[in-house]
């Protein structure tokens, strides 16, 4: 007969707590197989290397736990849970600082490559001027206007359009979008490589983290725990009392 214990304490590693999911989306040199050195990207592999770790051994352990008829069922399924809790505490700790760490990176890519910096030369007015004569035009001849500007770098006039809010220069948000994608592209083009994998990375790291925090739930938070975790706290509490009166 399958108990509540038997049922909530099978646990099993997810394929997603795996190193390997952001491995691939490091950068290689053609007939390298070894990845480029990149910070980032080794501090979220390693991370996830942890919880890869930490989760086979949660499992191996609640495996020999319950498995040892030695002790009650419920003191067992309180040793696993109280293992998993340590366990996703250490490991959650290490992925939320390596998530951290590469999102400020993606943060100060994207924030190095917002626009051309402003051009201080031609006065504080220029860029208004810029803006408001854009805004005068027909939209065709705008948009002429600033796909000339790209083809010929007039950085004066790309980052006027950029730093500004498209109300401002009549462009649509949809527009603006797509000029500073082809801003990127066009002069960051490593930069925007590295920031197309880290967001990969971090996304197939959000992935797995979920999943091992998943398995520590599984293992740490059941009705059958729960139960077992209260009735030891009245026993306790029980106990205590009549220690206290004796």
């Amino acid at each position: 007969m399958v108990t509540v214990l038997d049922h909530e304490q099978k646990l099993h590693v997810s394929p997603s707590i795996d190193e390997r999911a952001i491995d691939h989306f490091a950068e290689r040199w053609i007939g390298n197989a070894q990845p480029e050195p990149d910070l980032e990207h080794q501090t979220l592999s390693h991370a996830m290397k942890m919880a890869r770790e930490e989760a086979h051994a949660l499992v191996n352990l609640a495996n020999a736990v319950l498995a040892d008829r030695s002790q009650a069922p419920a003191a067992a399924a309180i040793q696993v849970a109280s293992a998993a809790r340590a366990t996703g505490k250490r490991v959650a700790d290490r992925l939320d600082a390596a998530h951290a760490k590469v999102s400020a990176t993606i943060a100060s890519i994207e924030k190095a490559t917002f626009a051309p910096m402003p051009d201080t030369a031609f006065g504080t007015d220029y860029d208004k001027e810029i803006r408001d004569s854009l805004k005068a035009l027909a939209p065709a001849q705008r948009s002429k206007e600033i796909a000339d500007a790209l083809s010929t770098s007039d950085m004066a006039l790309i980052g006027a359009v950029l730093r500004a809010h498209p109300i401002t220069t009549g462009v649509s948000t949809g527009e603006l979008n797509a000029l500073r994608h082809k801003f990127r592209e066009k002069y960051f083009p490593v930069e925007m490589k590295r920031l197309e994998r880290l967001i990969k990375m971090r996304a197939a790291a959000e992935t797995g983290g979920k999943a091992f925090i998943g398995l520590v739930e599984q293992a740490a938070d059941t009705k059958y725990v729960n139960g077992a975790i209260a009735a030891r706290d009245k026993r306790e509490s029980a106990l205590a009392a009549h220690q206290q009166g004796a």
